[in-house]
C-alpha cells in the first residue's frame, strides 16, 4: 500500500501501535540473531499480566475446561435446523405467545418473586441458571460454526463468585460481514428468550408444585440476567460486543479508558502532548458517555446484588462487599495515587498534578464532611378524613332500595338503604304467633287453674323479650348514616339485590372539612424523627406530583405495627412496602413499621384542584436539619450493617 500510495497512509501513531501490538504477541520478524531468552521472558510477563488481571477481575474470573469443536462438528445439522428462516419464525411466535401470557398474569408472576432467593428455593435457582446459561452459551457457539468459524474453549466463568459456563467466540472477530459478527453476540440472548418463553408458556398453564417452581425460575434468570448483563452494553458481555461492531469501535471500553485519561491530562493537569486517543467529535462523545457510564453502573449493579442477597446470605453478601471495596475503591485508587506521583508520562507536570490532585481531593473531602446539605427522606402513606365512620350493615340481608347516591351528603341517621330479610320476617311472625298462643294459655290458666299462671306467666315474658330482639333486628335492616358527612361509596345502586351479611361495610361517612396523611415509616427512618423536629413536611399525591401540599403538625404513633394502612402501600397492592406472601389482605409487613399522622392543611388557593380522596396514596418528605453528605451516607451505611448484618 505504501509502495502504491492506494488508500489512507497511516500515520507515525499508528504504525507504531501496530508494531507494538505485532511485538507484544512475538509475531514480529527481523534478520538478525533472535534472542530466545528475551521472548520466553515476555511470554512469562504476559501470563503474570494476564494472572493478575483475572485476580483483579475476580467478579469475573475464567478458567479454560476442555475443546467443544468436536461436538459441534457433530452437531452441524442440529446448528442448520435452528439457524434457519423456519425455525426464526417459529422463535417469533413462541415469544409472542409468551407475552400474551405474561401481560396476562403479571400480577401472578410479581408475586411468586417474593420466595426467589428463599434459601429453599436458591439450589434450584442455581440448577436453572446453569442449564440456561449451558443453552446461551451453545447459541453462540452455534452461530459461530454456522459460519465457519471454530470454538476451541468452553470453561467455567466465576461471575460474581458463581460459577457458570462460557465459551469463546473470539472466532468470530474474523468474520468479514458486519451482521454476521452482530449475530454472533445476539445469539446468546436470542436462544435465552426463546427459553424464556417456553418457561413462561409451561408456568402459566401448570397447576402448580416443583415443576411449576423450576418454570419461574428458568423465566427470571432467562429474562432478568439477559437484561442486566447480556444486553446492556455497559457491561462486557454480548451487548458490548454487538455496540462495538455497529459502531466499528473496537476495544471500546479500552479506549474510553484511555480517553477519560486524555482529558485528565490535556485539561486537569495541562500536559500539552497529552495523546488522544479519539479522531472525530462523535468518537470523543461516545468514548467519554460510556466510559463514565459503564463505571457507575458497574458499581450500583454489584451493590444492588449485594444488598439484594444480604438479607438471605449474611456472610456471601459481606464477603462480596470487601471484595467490591478492594476491586472498585481501594485498588483503583491506589493506581490513581502511584499514576500521579510516579508515573513517567507525568514527569513533566508532576507538580501541577499532585497539586491539582490534593487541591481537588481536599475540596472534595471538604465538601462531603463539612457542607451540610438537605437531609430529606420520604415514606409512603394515604390521605384519611380527619373523621371518619364506617357504614356497617347491622343484620344481614338483601339490599331491597338505596336513597342516597354516590359522594352524598347525610347526616346523622339518615337511612342510606333498607335490606330485606324474609327469614327474619317468617322468625317475627312464628314468634308473634307463639306470643298470641301464650297469651290465651295465660287467660285460660287464669280462669280454670290460677296456680299455673307463674310459669305462664314466666313464658310470656321470654317470648315477648325475643320478639322485641327480633323487631330490633328487623330495625337495623336499615343502614343508617353514623355521622354528618359525605357518604364515601362507590356505585350504591349496583348493591340492590345483593346479599349482605352483618358487619360489612358499605362504605363510609367522612368529615371532609379536614384531612389526615396517614405514613408508614421503617424502623431505620422513625428514630430520626423522635429524636428532632422536622423543618419542613410536605405531602405529594400519586397523580399530582407537582402539588406540594404543606402539613401543619407531624404526630408520630410511638408502637411498632405489622399492618399497613391500606394494601396499596404494599407489595400485593403495587406499594413499595414488603408484606409477607401469607397474608392475602396485602396488608401484614415483613418487618415492624411506625405510622406518622400529619395534618393537611387545605387553604391554599393553589391546592384548590386537588381531589381529596379518602384513601389516595402519596408520599409525604420530612426535612431534618441540614448535614453534610458523607455524614449522611455513614448513617445509612451503619443502618445497613445494623439491619443486615447485626454490626
Amino acid at each position: 500500500m505504501l509502495k502504491s500510495g492506494d488508500g489512507d497512509m497511516p500515520g507515525q501513531g499508528e504504525v507504531i501501535e501496530m508494531l507494538a501490538q505485532l511485538y507484544q504477541a512475538n509475531m514480529l520478524m527481523y534478520m538478525g540473531v533472535d534472542d530466545g531468552a528475551k521472548l520466553f521472558e515476555r511470554n512469562r510477563k504476559q501470563r503474570q499480566k494476564k494472572v493478575k488481571s483475572s485476580l483483579l477481575n475476580i467478579f469475573f474470573l475464567k478458567v479454560p475446561v476442555f475443546d467443544p469443536d468436536a461436538i459441534l462438528n457433530r452437531l452441524r445439522w442440529l446448528i442448520a435446523c435452528l439457524i434457519s428462516k423456519p425455525f426464526a419464525v417459529v422463535w417469533l411466535l413462541t415469544v409472542l405467545v409468551a407475552a400474551k401470557y405474561g401481560v396476562e398474569n403479571f400480577d401472578a408472576l410479581k408475586d411468586s418473586a417474593q420466595g426467589f432467593l428463599a434459601p429453599s428455593n436458591i439450589g434450584w435457582v442455581y440448577v436453572c441458571t446453569v442449564f440456561v446459561k449451558l443453552l446461551h452459551e451453545f447459541g453462540h457457539a452455534s452461530v459461530v460454526k454456522r459460519f465457519g468459524g471454530e470454538v476451541h474453549t468452553l470453561g467455567v466463568m466465576f461471575m460474581l463468585l458463581v460459577p457458570l459456563p462460557y465459551v469463546d467466540a473470539t472466532a468470530s472477530w474474523s468474520f468479514r460481514k458486519k451482521s454476521k459478527r452482530i449475530l454472533v453476540g445476539a445469539a446468546g440472548m436470542l436462544t435465552e428468550f426463546f427459553i424464556a418463553s417456553i418457561a413462561l408458556i409451561l408456568w402459566a398453564n401448570l397447576g402448580g408444585g416443583l415443576a411449576k417452581s423450576l418454570a419461574y425460575n428458568v423465566v427470571v434468570m432467562a429474562s432478568v440476567s439477559t437484561v442486566l448483563f447480556n444486553v446492556n452494553p455497559l457491561m462486557r458481555f454480548d451487548g458490548y460486543y454487538m455496540l462495538t461492531d455497529a459502531l466499528d469501535m473496537p476495544n471500546l471500553q479500552q479506549r474510553s479508558v484511555r480517553h477519560l485519561k486524555y482529558l485528565l491530562e490535556r485539561y486537569v493537569f495541562f500536559k500539552r502532548d497529552a495523546e488522544e486517543v479519539a479522531e472525530t467529535w462523535f468518537e470523543r462523545f461516545v468514548y467519554a458517555v460510556y466510559g463514565v457510564s459503564s463505571s457507575i453502573y458497574r458499581v450500583f449493579l454489584f451493590t444492588g446484588f449485594i444488598v439484594a442477597i444480604s438479607a438471605h446470605y449474611l456472610i456471601l453478601s459481606f464477603c462480596m462487599g470487601v471484595l467490591l471495596c478492594l476491586t472498585m475503591v481501594v485498588m483503583p485508587v491506589g493506581r490513581f495515587i502511584k499514576y500521579v506521583f510516579a508515573s513517567p508520562a507525568l514527569s513533566q507536570v508532576r507538580n501541577r498534578a499532585v497539586l491539582v490532585t490534593l487541591v481537588v481531593l481536599g475540596g472534595v473531602f471538604a465538601a462531603l464532611f463539612y457542607v451540610p446539605v438537605p437531609d430529606t427522606f420520604k415514606a409512603p402513606g394515604i390521605i384519611e378524613a380527619a373523621r371518619y365512620e364506617n357504614s356497617t350493615v347491622g343484620e344481614g340481608g338483601v339490599v331491597a332500595k338505596v336513597y342516597r347516591g354516590e359522594k352524598a351528603l347525610v347526616h346523622k341517621d339518615d337511612t342510606l338503604m333498607v335490606l330485606e330479610n324474609r327469614e327474619l320476617d317468617f322468625r317475627i311472625e312464628e314468634k308473634r304467633a307463639q306470643v298470641n298462643e301464650t297469651v290465651q294459655t295465660y287467660y285460660q290458666a287464669l280462669e280454670l287453674a290460677p296456680e299455673n299462671m307463674q310459669p305462664v306467666e314466666k313464658r310470656l315474658g321470654v317470648l315477648r323479650q325475643e320478639l322485641n330482639d327480633l323487631l330490633h333486628d328487623r330495625d337495623k335492616l336499615a343502614l343508617l348514616a353514623p355521622m354528618d358527612g359525605i357518604w364515601n361509596v362507590k356505585s350504591p345502586d349496583d348493591y340492590v339485590g345483593r346479599f349482605l351479611q352483618k358487619g360489612d361495610s358499605v362504605g363510609m361517612v367522612l368529615d371532609t372539612a379536614a384531612f389526615d396523611f396517614l405514613a408508614v415509616v421503617t424502623q431505620e427512618e422513625v428514630s430520626r424523627l423522635f429524636m428532632e423536629n422536622p423543618r419542613k413536611v410536605s405531602v405529594r399525591l400519586n397523580g399530582e406530583a407537582f402539588v406540594e401540599i404543606p402539613v401543619d403538625s407531624v404526630s408520630v404513633i410511638p408502637a411498632a405495627s405489622d399492618r399497613l394502612p391500606s394494601a396499596a402501600l404494599g407489595w400485593l397492592g403495587g406499594g413499595e412496602i414488603e408484606t409477607t406472601a401469607k397474608d392475602g389482605s396485602g396488608e401484614r409487613t415483613a418487618e415492624p413499621v411506625y405510622l406518622v399522622r400529619s395534618s393537611i392543611r387545605r387553604d391554599l388557593a393553589s391546592l384548590s384542584g386537588v381531589d381529596w380522596a379518602h384513601g389516595r396514596s402519596g408520599k409525604i418528605r420530612f426535612h431534618l436539619t441540614d448535614t453534610p453528605l458523607a455524614l449522611q451516607g455513614i448513617r445509612k451505611a451503619r443502618q445497613a450493617l445494623q439491619k443486615y448484618y447485626k454490626m
